[in-house]
């Protein structure tokens, strides 16, 4: 069946281990031990603070990259808007994301810590997407584009998927086995009750839907 929108994958945290060990497996199977961590925020901060656990690294700083896309589309800038917090003079750095997706945000990371007057700059992700511009120096996984739900998105990226629902069906009212009908349709998402139920609320909270809720999702008027 053609989807009607992109292909999406929901990733759990066991997922995120997962891949994090490759990644980290093969940074110790490197010559490369990093003395300091730098996280990409927001979606490299959490696979950041896990290879610091993995590789025993206490140093880790963090740079902010805005990536002006929308949810489950291949397009977007990146622009710096946090520089690097700390000191990194000298030492052997590990720049780390979640994905490559386009590679923007890994490249403008990348040149902004090189700038600051490390010894040596790498890269990692948990997963990088064959064909993005920007190849990093580890990765625990390649795959072909398609957009990844991490845990630390997961509401923010269902509620822009089911908007889109929305604009697509042209309707401002959906019942839950409608929106879960939808989302396999447009995505190949399958969802339990309880967590449309979550996302539901959330929509509610943003004032997305209509709040307080009832059985139908309601866009908000």
């Amino acid at each position: 069946m053609e989807l009607k929108g992109a292909l999406c994958y929901v990733l759990d945290f066991d997922d995120i281990y997962n891949y994090a060990h490759q990644t980290a497996a093969k940074i110790k199977e490197s010559d490369f031990q990093p003395e300091v961590i730098v996280g990409i925020a927001r979606g490299g901060w959490i696979h950041a603070r896990i290879q610091c656990d993995l590789l025993g690294v206490k140093e880790l700083f963090s740079v902010k990259i805005d990536h002006w896309g929308v949810t489950a589309t291949k397009d977007g800038k990146a622009k710096l808007t946090c520089p690097l917090t700390g000191d990194v003079t000298g030492k052997k750095v590990l720049v780390v994301d979640d994905i490559t997706d386009t590679g923007e945000s890994l490249t403008m990371a990348v040149e902004h810590v090189k700038e600051c007057g490390p010894a040596e700059v790498r890269s990692a992700t948990l997963m990088h997407i064959a064909g993005s511009k920007f190849v990093p120096d580890f990765y625990g996984v390649e795959v072909t584009w398609a957009w990844e739900i991490f845990p630390w998105n997961f509401y923010e990226d269902l509620t822009a998927l089911i908007k889109k629902i929305f604009e697509g069906e042209k309707v401002n009212e959906l019942s839950t086995m409608e929106v879960k009908k939808h989302l396999r349709e447009y995505n190949n998402v399958v969802l339990s009750d309880e967590q449309l139920s979550k996302i539901k609320a959330h929509m509610g909270y943003l004032e997305v839907i209509q709040y307080p809720l009832d059985k139908a999702w309601k866009l908000k008027e």
